[in-house]
């Protein structure tokens, strides 16, 4: 199962990462194209963590390939919502992190690693309870105030980049090898 997943999981994001660009054209706000660009970048960022941490806790069970599965449609989701609204931007990125939480739970609980390998999945547990409740929060004061669509992705974005900073520090790498 080992490899399977690792080698459709590696078509997946490409396609994902595909389908994307035909939506730019699709884009007609400037805070869709941020968001675009953003989370482009961050799904790109993301595989770069997410694809060694596949080959060190490969899927043991099928649950872990539908969560694999989910976390791919997550991805799509992300890339996808750029064209709808902030609200659901931040709803698919939430999904996402939910997705990813579980993930990381079960290869803590799977391969009960040590050193820095249980330091990185503690780290990424933690954070994506903070991304997803602190995203809540900017979803929730989207739906509330007249603030521009613009304002509120930047400050999404930052927050994603203090998270990924802080998470880099924490487990003292820039990237998961």
């Amino acid at each position: 199962m080992k490899d399977f997943s690792l080698k459709f999981i590696d078509i997946m994001i490409g396609v994902v990462l595909g389908l994307g660009f035909q939506w730019w054209t699709a884009l007609s706000h400037p805070w869709q194209y941020v968001a675009f660009i953003f989370a482009y970048l961050d799904i790109v960022d993301y595989w770069i963590d997410y694809s060694p941490s596949l080959k060190k806790f490969p899927p043991k069970r099928e649950i872990d390939v539908f969560i694999d599965l989910g976390i791919m449609f997550a991805l799509f989701l992300y890339i996808y919502t750029t064209q709808l609204t902030v609200v659901f931007f931040f709803g698919a990125f939430i999904v996402w992190r939910v997705l990813d939480f579980f993930w990381l739970l079960s290869s803590r609980a799977e391969f009960r690693p040590a050193g820095r390998d249980r330091v990185f999945l503690d780290t990424w547990i933690q954070f994506n309870v903070l991304e997803a409740f602190a995203t809540g929060g900017l979803l929730f004061a989207s739906l509330h105030t007249a603030f521009p669509p613009l304002l509120w992705v930047l400050s999404y974005i930052l927050l994603r980049v203090l998270v990924r900073i802080a998470a880099s520090f924490r487990y003292k790498k820039v990237h998961f090898v």
